[in-house]
């Protein structure tokens, strides 16, 4: 397959995949044997067992995008795009492929960084980054970094290149991080730049909408630290920063590391503030409990008070992980001692919020914490519709009839196991 980029139009991919799979359903023996080379699905089986897989247009697109070098469909649609925005002009060029490295409150863009398309574009097109050391920032060139700093040594904490980003700033922000062949330069252009005298806590402020690369929002800056720690994960990286003296409550790092505990644990022990970052609740919305356990051992508050919309309305942490159905989340909250008797907006306690998300788990968890002495009958009913389980709303309303008009969900018409009754006419 060719994959020179002067040969991509969109529209003809999009004609090409259709082909294909219209090939594909008359089982034409060369389209099998291209799925069959290109397809992760379809590698090492036989014509027929291919054909029996029922391949449709997005495995056709996925395959193509494969032949050209591409992990998937839109990683393809999103090169060709760049290609012909920036055709012509180097310039245009130049800053479309740097928004592919970084992300969209950096770049000004509304698109996630894409590091596999943009190193693809450089592979084809190695003269982007050539004369510019602010580019070879966001690739890890540190040979074009020492020769930068020896022709003028203050331009390591002076903003510049497509993005206007300081150097520092731009090698903890490339999302060139995520890639193995990457990662290990852009380290060593770190400490290069720290022992080179690189502030490290050179920050920009966000250019994501409504704000813009050329009129910033000032309401937001965004940190060296965050790059590493919040936006790449890299606990190398964030070790490195920390250690030379980046501040850890820098308002975003916190927040966005709790991903990779690692870069969590970090933060915590260089002195990151947990009160009013909601780094509890964010904790809450992951599956892991990792996270959430490091802040509560870090003096994380159980009950910390919500401050923004719609977390507001769930009234405490306790609550939100109910919501969020967590139960190993809730079961860390008692440990840590949150309050078991705080109530939602609605003043439904969190027992009664458990019972009517049919997370029985919670339920039996609270129910000691909440002085009642057992679960009752009306209440197991009311878990068991919430959570869809038949044969246990069956068998508590065989032994208990008076249950059955009570579920809280059956009024709505939402109820699995009792759906509201056909309208009858007089």
């Amino acid at each position: 397959m060719n994959r020179s980029p002067d040969r991509l139009n969109l529209d003809h991919l999009k004609k090409q995949a259709k082909e294909l799979i219209r090939l594909y359903r008359s089982r034409d023996a060369a389209v099998m044997a291209r799925f069959r080379g290109a397809l992760p699905a379809a590698a090492g089986h036989s014509d027929e067992a291919i054909s029996s897989l029922q391949l449709r247009l997005h495995d056709a697109q996925s395959c193509i995008a494969r032949e050209h070098g591409f992990a998937s469909w839109p990683d393809l649609k999103r090169y060709v795009e760049v290609q012909i925005a920036a055709h012509h002009e180097r310039t245009a060029r130049v800053l479309h492929w740097a928004q592919l490295l970084y992300s969209g409150d950096v770049s000004g863009t509304v698109n996630r960084a894409n590091p596999r398309v943009g190193l693809r574009m450089l592979a084809d097109d190695p003269e982007l980054v050539v004369s510019d050391p602010y580019l070879a920032c966001a690739i890890g060139d540190e040979n074009a970094l020492r020769q930068a700093t020896q022709a003028d040594p203050s331009w390591v904490n002076r903003p510049g290149g497509p993005l206007q980003l300081p150097p520092l700033f731009a090698v903890a922000h490339s999302s060139l991080l995520r890639t193995e062949e990457s990662r290990e330069r852009l380290h060593r252009c770190a400490q290069w730049l720290i022992a080179a005298g690189a502030d490290v806590n050179q920050h920009i402020y966000s250019r994501w909408p409504p704000g813009s690369l050329e009129k910033p929002d000032q309401r937001y800056p965004l940190s060296t630290l965050y790059g590493a720690a919040g936006s790449n994960h890299d606990p190398a990286l964030t070790r490195l920063l920390l250690e030379a003296g980046a501040d850890p409550n820098d308002g975003e790092s916190l927040y966005h590391s709790l991903e990779n505990p690692a870069c969590t644990r970090l933060l915590l022990k260089h002195g990151a503030r947990i009160a009013e970052s909601n780094a509890i609740y964010r904790s809450i919305d992951l599956d892991d409990d990792t996270t959430l356990k490091l802040l509560l051992q870090h003096g994380g508050d159980p009950d910390e008070p919500a401050r923004n919309p719609p977390l507001t309305d769930w009234g405490s942490p306790l609550a939100w992980a109910i919501y969020r159905r967590r139960p190993r989340h809730v079961k860390a909250l008692l440990e840590a001692g949150a309050d078991p008797s705080r109530t939602t907006a609605e003043g439904l306690s969190p027992y009664r919020l458990a019972l009517q998300f049919g997370l029985s788990d919670a339920a039996a968890l609270l129910r000691p914490q909440t002085g009642t002495p057992d679960i009752f009958d009306e209440e197991r009913f009311v878990a068991a519709c919430a959570s869809g389980d038949e044969a246990e709303a069956h068998a508590i309303q065989a032994r208990d009839p008076i249950c059955r008009p009570r579920c809280l969900r059956r009024s709505s018409g939402c109820c699995p196991i009792w759906p509201r009754p056909a309208p009858t006419t007089s």
